[in-house]
């Protein structure tokens, strides 16, 4: 297991600080998924209690990225076709809402913001930044959430997305057309500043439909080969 920074000096609260720390290194795909998690290891790593690090473990295992197994051990989640499936039906659910509630709100500042970053994601295409592209997108969705004004949705979203990047870095998926994404992109985005709810709620659901079957696919291939 790769070891993880010390949070002995911080005087923050550690369970959170532990969380974002094991968060990070299972987003980015250093603890793989299924791996087994142990709290003593965690614990002289990180430099705080078992307590601490049972807290940390139960926070990321309600963000869906951590499970207890038997209530005996703690694992990295796994993938599974079925996973993604749910994700992204769900995922659609919360930005159809978050699409027609932005379309409602969204003013001219809003607008600007939207277009910059539709921007920057057709220049991360061109120049095949797909990294940036994966974190351009993200942000782009989060922004039109935001714009909906609606406290709840954005914290379900926020869970949502970050189980959605960890089956995208532990499945290995990655889009296959990047062209289309962005022109889905602008569409969802012109729909949203020409206040056009019903289109922009549409959009925002067939462009979760379209990845959701380019995902189960893959994470279907994934664990046939393996």
């Amino acid at each position: 297991m790769a070891k993880l920074t010390s949070l002995k000096s911080e005087k923050r609260l550690l369970d959170r600080q532990a969380a974002d720390g094991i968060r990070e290194h299972i987003l980015e795909g250093i603890l793989p998924a299924g791996a087994r998690l142990l709290e003593t290891q965690l614990s002289e790593q990180l430099e705080v209690s078992r307590g601490t690090v049972r807290s940390a473990l139960a926070q990321l295992a309600r963000e869906g990225l951590v499970q207890q197994v038997a209530f005996t051990r703690w694992q990295v989640s796994e993938t599974s076709p079925r996973d993604a499936w749910e994700l992204y039906t769900l995922r659609a659910a919360l930005e159809g809402l978050g699409a027609r509630l932005a379309a409602a709100n969204a003013g001219p500042v809003d607008a600007k913001r939207l277009k910059a970053t539709v921007v920057e994601l057709t220049s991360a295409v061109k120049d095949q930044r797909f990294e940036d592209v994966t974190d351009i997108d993200f942000r782009l969705h989060q922004q039109i959430v935001e714009i909906a004004h609606h406290h709840r949705l954005a914290e379900q979203h926020g869970y949502i997305m970050q189980q959605v990047r960890f089956h995208m870095v532990h499945s290995g998926f990655l889009p296959k057309d990047y062209s289309a994404l962005v022109d889905e992109h602008a569409a969802l985005i012109g729909a949203v500043i020409d206040r056009d709810a019903d289109l922009a709620e549409r959009l925002a659901k067939s462009h979760n439909e379209s990845e959701v079957s380019a995902l189960s696919a893959h994470t279907e291939q994934v664990k046939t080969a393996s």
